[in-house]
């Protein structure tokens, strides 16, 4: 008897694009259907919570950023679901992007899925480039498309996490307690 396939979804942004950075980092955040309705509630009730709402990380205050990813620290069904890689001085970004896709996918152990892929802002042209490197990369995906921030709490997770670790890696002061617990919880890894 086969096991029926794992549908995985993976919501993707971004930090460095502007070229004002010092390194490209690509946020994933993935979750299989069963769990994807759960995760989402959760996520919504922590943004109303901590008063972050649907804003972008370089948008939220320092102390709402603690409070919220303390919040999502403490949940319970995200182990093993935020990814980051992050590369020096990377112009390719499309192609990073979506190298850090795979890495992330292939990273869940998955033999037998098929993923919907959901980058920010992901433009047609670039859906194209994308497409055809996850095609290369041998990644399972069945759909590929882009969306805005306000309409997920999934790519805000995404936006959320790749600033917060962008905040990590420029040692704000707040992120080191919070990256250290995260990392113990295997709630973020680095692919």
């Amino acid at each position: 008897m086969t096991k029926n396939k794992t549908k995985l979804y993976c919501y993707v942004d971004e930090t460095g694009q502007d070229g004002l950075q010092k390194f490209f980092l690509v946020s994933v955040v993935i979750t299989d259907s069963l769990r994807k309705a759960g995760i989402e509630e959760q996520l919504e009730a922590i943004e109303l919570r901590t008063g972050k709402k649907k804003l972008k990380w370089t948008k939220t205050k320092m102390d709402i950023r603690k409070l919220f990813i303390e919040d999502v620290a403490r949940m319970k069904n995200l182990k093993n679901s935020i990814f980051y890689s992050m590369y020096p001085d990377g112009k390719a970004y499309t192609h990073l992007t979506s190298l850090s896709v795979a890495k992330a996918v292939f990273a869940k152990k998955e033999d037998n899925y098929t993923v919907t892929v959901i980058i920010d802002g992901l433009t047609k042209k670039d859906t194209e480039k994308v497409r055809n490197d996850l095609k290369q990369l041998k990644v399972k995906y069945d759909n590929i498309r882009g969306m805005k921030d306000e309409q997920s709490a999934f790519i805000r997770l995404a936006d959320c996490f790749a600033g917060f670790i962008r905040d990590y890696i420029e040692k704000q002061p707040y992120a080191k307690p919070l990256f250290n617990k995260l990392k113990e919880k295997e709630i973020v890894l680095e692919a």
